[in-house]
């Protein structure tokens, strides 16, 4: 009896086991033709970057490249027609000021130096010449207003003597009348050569004046043309380096032409190009780093360009240290421009086409990371890297942050 209840027990097991292995892949089955049901469509992991959300220091960064460009630039000039005798240093050299840079020559201008000198000893020859002459005059009218002066006061002591003597009868009144008209006589010649004594001071002035004049306008030109024969040795205005000579030697200039473009080294800048869709935050005054792939200067935006070119903004970055050996005009750089810092806030990887400050969709990963659905989130500000995350994830949310452009049509879909 008991052997029998044994074996009837074991049919039974062997039945259950049956059902088991027919109904367990039929779970499955199920399961994953529920799933497929879930989505859209399917992409394959490994063609996807995901990014995990996270809260921290969150530093806003713009970045861009460009080159150091000479502040303070000047370009030196030819004041005469010459011709280019000799180049005596070429575009890279560093310059003192009063460097010799290039040698011109002009013979034309000599000759125009020359005949200036002779031009100006001849005038001071005659000025005094002249002088003397004057001088010889005014004494000698100086000389005749004493002896008319003395003729006066010899005159009025006559008449004053006679003018006494009169009422006694000891002159006559015929002397007393002479010494009269003697005395008005002198007088009207003292009064006459004191006033041609005035107008000779008048006149000699005036003369003076003149000769002095026509004098200094022939040292006005002479030294006018010692100048250009001077800027004929062309010297650095500055301490400098030379970013161009475009000359040859034995080619002739004209008044005006370019010689040689000096920039002071030491006053340099950064030329960055950002991005336009990145300019938004940038303000003058704001913190900036510059790279030169040898070393990092601190500096600050000094000015940002209104225009756009070929999709980026020009910002101009000026230094707030000494410069390295390394730093040189027309050196390739890159910059980080610093816009503002957040203590504690979410952020992410950036996803590719992210714009700060906007409202986006982003694709979600769920719990298992087998499933992406799209989710709208609302971003501030954007980094060259991170941007921040204001509403729609959580801290550990995991996001796709490569190309939307295959699945954007997709609501969610699988991630095999």
């Amino acid at each position: 009896m008991d052997i029998a209840i044994s074996k009837k027990n074991k049919k039974g097991s062997k039945k259950y086991i049956v059902i088991f292995l027919l109904l367990f892949p039929l779970f499955f089955v199920v399961k994953y033709l529920w799933f497929l049901g879930q989505t859209d469509s399917s992409f394959n992991r490994d063609s996807m970057v995901f990014a995990e959300v996270k809260r921290d220091k969150f530093i806003v960064t713009v970045r861009g490249s460009g080159v150091l460009v000479p502040d303070n630039i000047q370009w030196l000039s030819a004041n005469v027609d010459s011709k280019v005798e000799k180049l005596v240093v070429k575009a890279g050299n560093v310059v003192r000021q009063g460097d010799l840079i290039v040698s011109l020559s002009n013979p034309k201008l000599a000759q125009q130096l020359a005949e200036a000198r002779w031009e100006l000893e001849a005038m001071m020859a005659e000025l005094k010449a002249d002088k003397v002459a004057r001088e010889s005059r005014f004494q000698e009218q100086k000389s005749t207003v004493l002896n008319t002066k003395l003729d006066y006061e010899s005159s009025l002591l006559e008449f004053n003597a006679h003018e006494k003597l009169i009422g006694t009868g000891a002159v006559s009144q015929l002397a007393y009348d002479r010494s009269s008209l003697a005395k008005a006589h002198y007088e009207q010649r003292l009064l006459a050569s004191e006033q041609e004594l005035a107008r000779m001071v008048d006149n000699l002035k005036a003369q003076n004046n003149a000769q002095t004049a026509r004098v200094n306008k022939a040292k006005k030109i002479l030294e006018r043309t010692q100048q250009q024969v001077d800027d004929l040795q062309v010297r650095a205005t500055m301490d400098s380096i030379v970013l161009e000579t475009p000359l040859e030697e034995g080619q002739r200039i004209s008044m005006g032409a370019n010689i040689a473009k000096l920039a002071q080294q030491e006053s340099l800048i950064a030329e960055l190009h950002v991005p336009e869709i990145q300019i938004r935050g940038v303000a003058v005054g704001q913190p900036a780093i510059i790279d030169t792939r040898n070393n990092k200067i601190a500096g600050i935006v000094s000015r940002i360009d209104p225009a756009v070119v070929n999709g980026n903004v020009q910002v101009d970055i000026t230094f707030m240290e000494s410069l390295p050996d390394d730093a040189r005009p027309d050196l390739s750089v890159d910059g980080e421009i610093r816009i503002i810092e957040i203590d504690d806030t979410l952020f992410v990887e950036r996803p590719l086409f992210a714009q700060s400050k906007s409202d986006s969709s982003f694709y979600r990963l769920s719990d298992d990371e087998k499933l992406a659905e799209r989710v709208n989130v609302k971003v501030g500000y954007g980094s060259v890297n991170r941007i921040q995350i204001l509403e729609g994830l959580q801290v550990g949310n995991k996001i796709v942050i490569s190309d939307p452009t295959r699945f954007e049509t997709y609501e969610r879909f699988r991630i095999n």
